[in-house]
């Protein structure tokens, strides 16, 4: 599906993509509230994709002084759920090109995971190979500090408003011209010689969910609320939650649900919930 190994970059279709979210770790309940990016072909812009999403949770302040995104702005926007498939129909048969590529890939691959647990039909993943212009500049350049803006102002490319998801894919867009011009120079070429050259191609990542306890895969399946016994560092708390879906990271099983208590989406860790009951809608 994707043979890109002795293709030079504009040969084949291109996807330089961004993306803004509400925080840093997916795999503790952030998500996706802006996806920027743009579709080449023939080293022509064909397509633009650009929109915000209704993340189903509060911005984290750090992430709104960063991107400058604030709740209000998302309101009415569509769930990720809604878009998912028009995403997938815009990077298809195309290399992803992004910087830290890692991270939009491990929260787009996280979106992916959620919306087959909360949608009915199908699930859909995302399986391009994605190319890392922050992974090139660690590895092939010396350019003291490798995030973009630096990057881009010592290569000489204009740029606009950092940290909104489409300024910042036309950014990366030049930034990888530039990359792969001197890269050339010393025969790293082909896609194959960049994906070498970053340290392998680069793919969406889903968690790996092992068996959940009975009681919560019934909540989920069934959209119901869990009274839980839960202990967390410091004492042992009753709640009521809406569970939403559950994710892993280092071996780690975590349940995202609406925590009624606080009256806002929680993280609990599956270990650490001590006793739990199905209980009727309020």
């Amino acid at each position: 599906m994707f043979d890109f190994d002795d293709k030079r970059p504009f040969e084949v279709p291109l996807v330089i993509l961004d993306t803004e979210t509400t925080g840093l770790q997916p795999w503790l309940g952030h998500r996706v509230v802006e996806i920027g990016a743009i579709r080449l072909e023939n080293d022509q812009v064909v397509d633009t994709f650009n929109v915000l999403l209704d993340p189903g949770r509060n911005m984290d302040p750090a992430a709104s002084a960063v991107n400058g995104i604030q709740d209000a702005d998302l309101i009415g926007q569509p769930l990720f759920a809604d878009i998912s498939h028009a995403l997938l129909t815009f990077v298809d048969s195309a290399l992803i090109i992004a910087h830290n590529a890692v991270f939009d890939a491990d929260f787009l691959g996280m979106e992916f995971f959620i919306d087959s647990y909360t949608s009915p039909g199908p699930s859909v993943s995302l399986q391009n190979p994605w190319l890392c212009t922050l992974l090139l500049a660690r590895n092939c350049f010396h350019f003291g500090r490798n995030n973009l803006g630096n990057i881009a102002r010592l290569l000489g490319v204009r740029i606009g408003r950092a940290h909104r998801a489409l300024n910042d894919v036309y950014t990366t867009y030049e930034v990888f011209k530039r990359m792969t011009a001197e890269l050339k120079k010393q025969r790293i070429e082909t896609i194959g010689d960049l994906l070498r050259a970053q340290g392998g191609a680069k793919y969406a990542s889903f968690p790996g969910i092992t068996e959940l306890p009975m009681m919560v895969e019934q909540a989920l399946a069934e959209q119901q609320l869990l009274r839980i016994v839960y202990r967390n560092e410091k004492k042992e708390t009753q709640r009521v939650i809406t569970p939403y879906y559950p994710t892993q990271h280092h071996g780690i099983t975590y349940l995202i649900a609406h925590c009624h208590m606080s009256d806002e989406q929680r993280t609990f860790r599956i270990d650490r919930i001590l006793d739990m009951e199905l209980v009727p809608a309020f």
